[in-house]
């Protein structure tokens, strides 16, 4: 872990993202502006950084429909935690979803364009292909690296003051961290948040 603290680019990308993420949580009217530079900062900090190549050799077939299927199962697992708490009636959380939509989701074409091909690549490059990368330079255990790539992925988070946000980004984080470890792959991680993403905002709305 001392060689952690020790990779200084490491932790200026780190800090790096999150003043700009902290930015843009704390700009409404211009959060789409900002978070889409903040994530073409990371991504271009990670690819400068980013000696190594994050890919594996999977077959890109293979990887799209490792994607495909976990952003499926990730999305049912989001359908399960939504009745749970109507189920549960954990009123403050299902008003933190509600804001999260009105806040955060997408209205414009323009919105859709950058994150689809910006912000979900570019932030699958920087938190796993860049930090968990790195988490694995470091000779980590596997579970170790999951759980650190999946709380540092989280973190930033917390600016948005919202608990909903919060908490579906530790989930989320957890298993793209955990199909990075198991494949290394960043197409499959990049395709599993596409097709997440795109279930949730724009086939079937939670």
């Amino acid at each position: 872990m001392k060689r952690c603290a020790t990779d200084v680019r490491l932790l200026l990308g780190l800090v790096g993202a999150h003043i700009l993420i902290y930015i843009a949580y704390h700009n409404d009217n211009v959060f789409w502006y900002l978070y889409t530079a903040a994530m073409l900062f990371c991504m271009s900090y990670a690819i400068a950084d980013n000696k190594k190549n994050a890919i594996t050799k999977l077959p890109l077939t293979k990887n799209i429909l490792y994607g495909f299927i976990s952003g499926l199962l990730l999305y049912a697992l989001f359908f399960i935690g939504n009745l749970l708490i109507d189920w549960l009636h954990l009123t403050d959380l299902a008003k933190d979803v509600k804001n999260l939509y009105k806040e955060f989701s997408p209205i414009s074409a323009w919105h859709y364009l950058v994150l689809f091909v910006v912000i979900i690549p570019g932030e699958e490059v920087f938190w796993r292909g860049y930090i968990q990368r790195k988490l694995n330079d470091f000779k980590l255990q596997p579970s170790l690296i999951v759980i650190v790539s999946a709380i540092l992925y989280t973190l930033p988070i917390i600016y948005s003051q919202n608990l909903a946000l919060v908490v579906a980004a530790a989930v989320a984080g957890l298993v793209w961290a955990i199909l990075y470890q198991w494949k290394k792959s960043l197409s499959l991680v990049i395709a599993s948040h596409l097709v997440f993403d795109c279930i949730l905002l724009l086939i079937f709305p939670l």
